[in-house]
């Protein structure tokens, strides 16, 4: 393993010293202007001078792409995985890096998501028609955000209301499967009081026997701009499913049900004293209700609910144009309440400090710490520090050192000994520290180019076992993760563009050696797409995702699988947008996870009107 690591770094850094010195910039006409992220540092910079890889993926890219949820979006970034348990509706869970979809936290307009249940955030219940974009951190965030953020953070930042005037959008598709979907916006501004009301319902037969799926969501925000620099900000919905849950292919459920009710607000007050000053403040609450129904032999209920309230508090401030210093604090109630594992309550209470130092013109270092105090294990102290050098606008070099954690989930800690299996409330935290270089320069008019090196070690990994009889989680795994990640951008012309993003992980158990569970050793995207001025969009794209092993001996294997999707749309005048999108178009029959099959050859086509 040292001597694939040796070699590893020393492609990389062959790589990195031939970017460096060996490649004459030949671009100099104008660019795009770079994006602008607020989840690498809680506040708002450039993307280019982040220390951090991120991705940033916009409202216009995933109506381009005619993604049904979000999972179908995050998939084709490098490092990410999705745990896809099946067609629309079906669980699907992101894992980065070689984590586990418990170790990536997610979170909307930075209230966390993840489940305190299983630790795990499902996409397919995210509404797209409300995203404006969502930011992709890469690698551990657990100095900024506490648990849960060792192997990548997601944050999706939502629409706002209008700047002026109103606007309504209308959507409807019809796809296999007798699948429909149906959404509608409307926002308006009314002096400095603003709203948005998102409405969406989907609904399927399903490609498999008890597979039927049918959901509904709101969401509405409220705006308030007591004037420029003051400004507040409510955001509430709900969102309802119902859907079967057809099981393996080996052993399936003809009858059962999975009911899902979730529900949320969060208040933000954002204040701008000066320039140089920003205060924030939110306030919120989330309720996740899950029910699984179970017909044969007998009819059984089990309700498990969840409920986690936080307040936020930040305060940034920049000192002249060399230093600047964000702090904040983080109160948490975790509360759990299930026909099987009872009721439970903890609480967090966390601190964290990001500093930013210009020491020079073109170069950039970060450093912080936060500290998380749980009421039921103790304290977790993780810091980070990082830097980023820009060469120029088209030349970017960065490294982070960072610990991370995640804490034990309700389940892991209180599950009831029903016989077969019980939690272990004496469980640690499961901790991580990764170290990550990279560079994204862009090396003629044509190719842009990002490539990262990262190396995660975990230790106290939280691994259900046999225990007198019992199956029980005990903190005795560790693993440890080093890859490449490898993103090109090629613009063949103003209009013909090739992505291709590449792969290269190996992540193992420390003591056994073994490859770990549904962690690819290839991933590989590629995409071609072509947009004109008249509005009209096509994008062919695949993926190759390499074998993975269903167990720990890797005894079993999943095979490797290619895909291929188009997605084709036009803009009409009078606001009115055709869309079409072909997944699988080969009709492969594959499995993302052993014993779950994907749909085969699935045709969607809709039409959208705005006005």
């Amino acid at each position: 393993m040292r001597k694939d690591m040796k070699q590893i770094f020393r492609n990389v850094t062959i790589v990195l010293l031939l970017l460096l010195f060996g490649i004459k910039l030949s671009w100099a006409e104008d660019v795009e202007l770079e994006k602008i992220v607020v989840t690498a540092t809680r506040t708002e910079e450039s993307q280019g001078e982040t220390v951090r890889k991120v991705d940033v993926i916009t409202a216009k890219a995933l109506e381009s792409s005619s993604a049904r949820d979000l999972s179908e979006a995050l998939t084709k970034l490098t490092s990410v995985t999705i745990s896809n348990y099946g067609g629309l509706g079906a669980q699907k869970n992101i894992g980065m890096r070689g984590s586990t979809t418990a170790q990536v936290l997610v979170m909307i307009d930075g209230r966390p998501i993840n489940s305190q249940r299983d630790g795990k955030a499902n996409l397919s219940s995210i509404p797209l028609d409300n995203i404006s974009r969502v930011e992709v951190i890469h690698g551990p965030a657990s100095n900024l955000y506490g648990s849960y953020a060792m192997g990548g953070t997601v944050n999706i930042i939502t629409k706002s209301p209008p700047k002026e005037g109103q606007k309504t959008e209308l959507t409807t598709s019809f796809g296999t499967f007798h699948t429909y979907l149906e959404k509608l916006l409307h926002g308006a501004r009314m002096g400095k009081f603003g709203y948005l009301v998102t409405e969406g319902y989907e609904s399927s037969e399903g490609f498999r026997d008890n597979s039927k799926f049918n959901a509904k969501d709101s969401n509405v925000k409220l705006e308030y701009e007591v004037n420029d620099s003051n400004n507040l900000i409510l955001n509430s919905g709900f969102y309802r499913s119902r859907v079967g849950t057809p099981g393996t292919i080996s052993s399936p459920d003809i009858d059962d049900k999975q009911i899902k009710l979730q529900n949320y607000f969060d208040f933000n007050w954002n204040l701008k004293p000066d320039n140089l000053t920003r205060i924030t403040t939110k306030i919120y609450q989330n309720y996740d209700r899950l029910e699984f129904i179970e017909n044969t032999p007998t009819f059984t209920k089990d309700i498990h609910t969840t409920k986690v309230r936080g307040l936020d508090l930040q305060y940034a401030k920049g000192f002249s144009d060399v230093y600047q210093l964000i702090c904040g604090f983080n109160y948490v109630i975790n509360l759990n309440d299930s026909t099987t594992s009872a009721k439970h309550k903890y609480t967090v209470l966390a601190g964290y400090v990001e500093n930013q130092l210009d020491l020079f013109r073109n170069f950039t270092i970060n450093f912080g710490a936060r500290v998380d105090e749980y009421s039921n294990f103790g304290t977790e102290f993780n810091p980070s520090a990082g830097f980023v050098y820009k060469f120029n606008n088209d030349f970017k070099l960065h490294g982070l050192i960072s610990r991370s954690f995640r804490a034990p989930t309700f389940n892991d800690l209180y599950w009831p000994d029903d016989g077969t299996s019980r939690g272990n409330p004496n469980l640690k935290p499961e901790k991580g520290i990764t170290e990550e270089l990279g560079i994204r320069k862009r090396l003629c008019k044509y190719l842009e180019t990002d490539i990262t090196y990262f190396r995660s070690d975990f230790n106290d990994l939280i691994k259900w076992e046999q225990d007198s009889g019992r199956t029980q989680p005990k903190n005795i795994n560790s693993a440890v993760m080093n890859g490449v990640e490898l993103e090109n951008n090629i613009s063949i012309t103003d209009n013909l563009n090739i992505g291709l993003n590449y792969t290269y992980l190996k992540a193992k158990d420390k003591k056994t050696h073994k490859y770990l569970t549904y962690q690819p050793k290839h991933k590989l995207d590629c995409s071609l797409g072509y947009k004109d001025l008249n509005g009209f969009i096509f994008e062919f794209k695949g993926q190759f995702t390499d074998k993975r092993f269903d167990n720990s001996t890797n005894t079993v294997k999943v095979k490797r699988f290619f895909v291929l999707g188009l997605d084709i749309s036009k803009k009409f005048k009078h606001g009115l947008t055709y869309f079409m999108s072909i997944d699988n178009l080969l009709n492969k029959k594959y499995q993302v996870i052993r014993n779950y099959p994907l749909p085969g050859f699935s045709l969607t086509s809709g039409m959208k009107l705005e006005f």
